[in-house]
């Protein structure tokens, strides 16, 4: 299974211009998806940003919100952030020298519970995964 974090469902939905890199290395894997509802929160909390920078304005990203919610509850297994995801991010946010912000943290919790390997761009969450034992892949193949 592969764990999508938000910056990554965010391209395929939000035009970004690593979308097409990300859409052709999506289609030649054969594991299902996992996406959290930490992430759609995320995805939320993106696009009222780029709302507010005017990068988007309020309906288009009322239209990429619903788009990613179907793709959510359609194309992925959903991980439910639980108590136990929780006290597992605070346990790994612990760790100072891996410079993890709580949200990713979050993400590496429910990843590792679910067996998944973590999909991202962040080179910083790619390392602390790494470090903490958690498969973990850039789509662009950096990091």
């Amino acid at each position: 299974m592969v764990y999508l974090d938000t910056a990554v469902v965010l391209t395929l939905f939000v035009g970004e211009r690593t979308s097409g890199a990300v859409e052709s290395w999506l289609a030649q894997r054969p594991e299902p998806f996992a996406f959290s509802d930490w992430g759609l929160t995320e995805c939320a909390s993106a696009l009222g940003i780029k709302c507010r920078r005017g990068e988007l304005d309020a309906e288009t990203a009322a239209r990429a919100f619903e788009t990613i919610a179907a793709f959510a509850r359609q194309s992925c297994e959903r991980i439910v952030c639980a108590a136990q995801h929780q006290a597992e991010a605070q346990a790994m946010l612990g760790r100072f020298d891996l410079n993890l912000r709580a949200g990713d943290a979050l993400h590496l919790a429910m990843c590792r519970h679910a067996g998944a390997t973590l999909l991202t761009y962040d080179t910083l969450l790619l390392a602390a995964a790494r470090a903490l034992g958690v498969k973990a892949l850039n789509p662009l193949g950096r990091g």
